[in-house]
């Protein structure tokens, strides 16, 4: 999916770019109704359209009187006389204005992007010396996330009469035109901020953010004024309800250097995965087959000599790792944790790690007990770690990520040498996180005996030693694909893995 963020007239507001495969640009008349109205002098009636290819999306500049600027270089026509589809990427910036001295205010300034938007965009006058953005409610500007710190940034007038942006030594950073920064930059016109999950844009006057509410974002559940934590609800059964895709991938292919020195070595290729927010999904697969690879691809920790993409939540998480890394949660089989220490006491040292610096106490008490209240861990809180039954252990290890907020948790055998009741335990106390709580858990197991719990299944195979996509979708589709149990379609693979290559 991609998205347009128009700034105009004082106002921002983003535009999904679906349904049609072509959207006019242009003011409206009496006589002109533009998909994309742009409320300006400087736009003609058709001023120009964002066009479908085969190859992606293109502007078509229409012969408008001002014309349209393409990252600050004006579309020239060719040398027929005629203007040309331009190629789009994400981050390119169009713009609509009159060089011949008018007003800026009327300029018209559009982001093309792949980056899912807010439905509410606000504004914030730059009028006064000092701007104040993070996530305590005194700030000028609040953003309402656990990944911003109490006080994150400060926009603020420097000695050129311009402003500059300042990291108040933030955890999460500040990314400024896909750049971190470090201490204070000045900033641009229409320079683009991100703060974690957050996109501002700069003018020479008004600062425009994102607003608390997303598109595809369910109301996160936030501490109240005492600081109570959810109380534990019981394990549902239920199917989970349709939600956005939060994963899309297509792993082209993973090659790395040869151990003799000699080349390159293919470990998967041509692996295509979606993957819908608030689902279990269980990743599966002979030894060899390429689970562990194609885990580090989708989660980001791993994508050297990696080819294709990976959208978390729309956005190329390889081009945004640095950004949208808080988010996600990758939980190893080895664990983690300290022994001596007692199950709250753990989870409050991995809050204050892994949360802004400055997080309150009262938010991290919070955390920890909504933590502890998820993952069914109440009655051994006060416990030493080594204390603890190995069912447990294995979520004190989830624990240390979820406390954290993830919304993706990638989850390596996490019931590996439980029993057969504490495996169902596990399963039933993951599923109840991802539909009750919206998480998206991607998990690594080879005993498929309760794969009625998840929601998806992702089944690898081993051909020709390079991993391949052999199904993906619910239980109940793989029975029916492979014609027998799940179980049983392991030595199908082995017997014929060419037939089940997707």
């Amino acid at each position: 999916m991609f998205y347009l963020l128009v700034v105009n007239a004082k106002k921002a507001k983003s535009y999904a770019l679906e349904g049609k495969n072509s959207f006019l640009l242009g003011r409206r008349t009496r006589n002109s109704n533009p998909d994309i109205c742009l409320n300006s002098p400087y736009v003609s009636r058709s001023h120009g359209k964002l066009v479908r290819t085969k190859e992606g999306w293109c502007y078509q500049e229409m012969g408008s009187k001002n014309g349209t600027w393409l990252n600050k270089r004006k579309i020239a026509r060719e040398a027929n006389g005629e203007f040309s589809p331009i190629p789009l990427r994400p981050g390119n910036i169009l713009c609509i204005q009159n060089t011949g001295g008018g007003s800026s205010e009327d300029n018209v300034w559009m982001l093309f992007t792949d980056r899912e938007l807010a439905d509410i965009w606000q504004s914030f006058p730059l009028s006064g010396g000092t701007i104040r953005i993070g996530r305590n409610s005194s700030n000028d500007i609040v953003l309402s996330s656990p990944y911003v710190s109490k006080q994150h940034a400060t926009i603020s007038r420097n000695n050129k009469g311009g402003f500059s942006i300042q990291d108040n030594g933030s955890r999460a950073g500040i990314i400024v035109n896909g750049r971190n920064i470090s201490g204070s930059r000045p900033l641009n016109d229409f320079d683009i901020i991100y703060i974690t999950d957050r996109t501002l844009i700069f003018t020479r006057d008004t600062l425009y953010f994102e607003g608390n509410s997303r598109k595809a974002k369910p109301a996160r559940s936030e501490p109240n004024d005492k600081g109570n934590p959810n109380e534990l609800r019981p394990i549902k059964n239920s199917s989970v309800s349709p939600g956005p895709l939060i994963l899309e991938a297509h792993l082209e292919t993973k090659k790395v250097p040869n151990q003799n020195g000699r080349g390159m070595v293919e470990l998967i290729r041509d692996v295509r995965i979606s993957v819908l927010e608030g689902s279990l999904v269980a990743l599966l697969g002979q030894s060899g087959a390429g689970k562990s690879t194609v885990m580090n691809c989708l989660n980001g920790m791993d994508t050297a000599g990696m080819q294709g993409t990976v959208l978390f939540c729309g956005e190329d998480l390889r081009a945004n790792f640095n950004r949208l890394k808080h988010q996600i949660g990758s939980v190893p089989q080895k664990e983690v944790f300290h022994e001596m220490l007692t199950v709250e006491e753990e989870l409050r040292e991995a809050a204050i790690f892994r949360l802004p610096h400055n997080t309150p106490r009262k938010e991290i008490e919070w955390r920890v007990d909504r933590t502890i209240s998820q993952l069914g861990l109440q009655h051994v809180r006060k416990n030493q770690i080594k204390k603890c039954s190995g069912g447990e252990m294995r979520r004190i290890n989830i624990a240390i990520d979820l406390v954290a907020d993830r919304k993706l948790l990638c989850l390596d055998e996490p019931d590996a040498g439980l029993d057969p009741s504490m495996k169902r335990e596990l399963f039933e106390i993951l599923r109840n996180l991802a539909h009750q709580d919206r998480k998206s858990i991607l998990v690594i197991i080879h005993d498929v005996s309760e794969l009625s719990l998840f929601d998806q299944v992702i089944m690898m195979v081993k051909y020709q030693n390079v991993g391949r996509l052999a199904f993906s979708g619910s239980p109940e589709e793989a029975e029916k694909y492979f014609g027998t149990s799940v179980r049983q379609a392991y030595d199908l693979l082995a017997e014929n893995p060419e037939r089940y290559i997707q």
